[in-house]
């Protein structure tokens, strides 16, 4: 009995203990991005505006997500990196991958549970929802294309530029979010990919709060 009530307890601490962390890192990288992007809000000034002229460096923030199917308040930042040190605190870009907006592949990993648990309602997304992500100057709307698929951890097609198909030359912009599945032992990976639908300028420099 005491065994399980210690497992019971350690798993309550990855689900909710790890959250506080989590929360204080995204309110800390927020603060971060809006506080950059304030310096020089979008529509002042010249805008640069080819994908290609995003800027990141590892485990900073440089965009926020927003999946409205995962709630109405659900957004968080996106950091560059996906070791245990970048995802422990934020969803993280692929190394590697395309940036918002390039033709390719821009691929962010996420924890399914623990740092705040971002990705834990991935598999529910459906075709046609909509993923949002907002750079300094843009908001690239992204909408899923199909159901979410499950892949062994070794199989890392799924970040070409063409997922499933290395070597190919992308024609389309596409988002792939990976996460862990079963969500306490991670031994397969669940992929959700969507292709851009839209691109607007921001009329702001914050993202909100």
């Amino acid at each position: 009995m005491t065994g399980g009530v210690i497992v019971a307890l350690f798993l309550a601490y990855l689900l909710w203990g790890t959250g506080p962390r989590a929360d204080r890192a995204q309110d800390q990288f927020a603060a971060q991005l809006n506080h950059a992007w304030q310096a020089q809000p979008a529509g002042a000034g010249v805008i640069p505006r080819a994908a290609d002229r995003i800027t990141v460096a590892l485990g900073h923030p440089f965009a926020f997500m927003r999946i409205p199917a995962l709630g109405a308040r659900w957004r968080f930042t996106i950091i560059e990196g996906t070791a245990l040190a970048q995802l422990n605190v934020s969803p993280g870009h692929v190394p590697g991958t395309q940036l918002p907006g390039q033709v390719g592949n821009f691929a962010v990993a996420g924890h399914r549970v623990t740092a705040g648990n971002p990705f834990w309602s991935l598999p529910s997304l459906q075709p046609g929802d909509m993923v949002y992500v907002d750079t300094r100057y843009d908001t690239y709307a992204y909408r899923v294309t199909g159901k979410p698929v499950w892949v062994a951890p070794s199989d890392l097609s799924v970040l070409d530029p063409v997922p499933g198909h290395p070597g190919a030359r992308p024609q389309r912009r596409l988002i792939t979010l990976i996460t862990c599945d079963p969500a306490w032992t991670g031994t397969h990976r669940v992929i959700v990919t969507g292709v851009l639908a839209a691109v607007t300028i921001r009329s702001t420099g914050r993202a909100g709060s």
